[in-house]
């Protein structure tokens, strides 16, 4: 009995022991990393600190530009009445075949964007169409409010305008902007004797883009209509101002020591 309790004390010794070295290899362990991943961010705050020179300068870039609007898009609405005696069918009919004659692709051009249909009476309904109406210049545009005058159309309106290059009107602005950026900084800089490197913050602050509407001028006062737009002629057009891309660009340079 004391030869087997004393082998099995020893047994629980070792056991013990075996524990223990154990928990001072995991710890051993735990430091390990702890000291590696410290040394990682240590060399990365230092890394990083290199983006945070002193010896910097940090300017605004700005760019700018015009662009004459090549599509606009105007709502109309035709309705049962609008000319005495005709429907919207008959109406949109007209529109179609003026449009056409005016050289507009109907097809791809206009487009339905809704349609109500109130009854009035057991066997009469007020029908109400709506469309979107897309032309490229000032001067179809103008063409179009005259039909629509002439046809009593009274809902109408120029709803947005845009060009079919925008997007690759943006990047030139946003490069110009970056470029303006970097030829602020390089004046600054030559003017205490010294020269910019890498650039090594950028902030893309967005652009700013306006929605130029339509001014439209009355030859007589008796052609307006109680609408947001009226019909204007043809001869006259319709002024529009420009659309306006505006690039803001915040950079940040190294300068570089003599």
């Amino acid at each position: 009995m004391n030869r087997r309790q004393e082998e099995s004390n020893r047994a629980c010794t070792d056991c013990r022991s075996t524990k223990e070295e154990n928990k001072r290899s995991a710890v051993k362990k735990m430091i390990l990393m702890a000291a590696a991943i410290l040394l990682v961010s240590v060399a990365g705050a230092q890394d990083l600190s290199g983006y945070h020179y002193e010896d910097a300068i940090q300017v605004n870039g700005k760019a700018e530009k015009k662009v004459t609007p090549d599509e606009i898009y105007v709502a109309i609405t035709l309705r049962d009445g609008d000319t005495k005696g005709q429907t919207v069918n008959q109406l949109e009919s007209r529109l179609k075949s003026e449009l056409q004659a005016m050289g507009i692709d109907v097809a791809s051009a206009l487009k339905v964007t809704s349609q109500n249909i109130a009854p009035r009476k057991k066997t009469d309904a007020d029908t109400r169409r709506s469309y979107e109406l897309k032309v490229g210049d000032t001067w179809i545009l103008g063409s179009v409010f005259e039909l629509l005058g002439e046809m009593g159309v009274t809902q109408a309106g120029v709803t947005k305008v845009s060009h079919s290059k925008i997007d690759e009107f943006r990047k030139e602005v946003r490069i110009a902007a970056v470029k303006d950026a970097k030829q602020t900084a390089t004046v600054i800089a030559e003017a205490v004797g010294q020269s910019i490197g890498n650039a090594v913050w950028i902030f893309d602050n967005g652009y700013y883009e306006s929605s130029p509407m339509p001014m439209v001028r009355y030859a007589k006062a008796e052609m307006a209509m109680d609408s947001v737009y009226a019909a204007g002629t043809a001869e006259q057009g319709i002024d529009m101002q420009e659309i306006t891309i505006t690039y803001n660009i915040s950079v940040k340079f190294i300068l570089n020591r003599k």
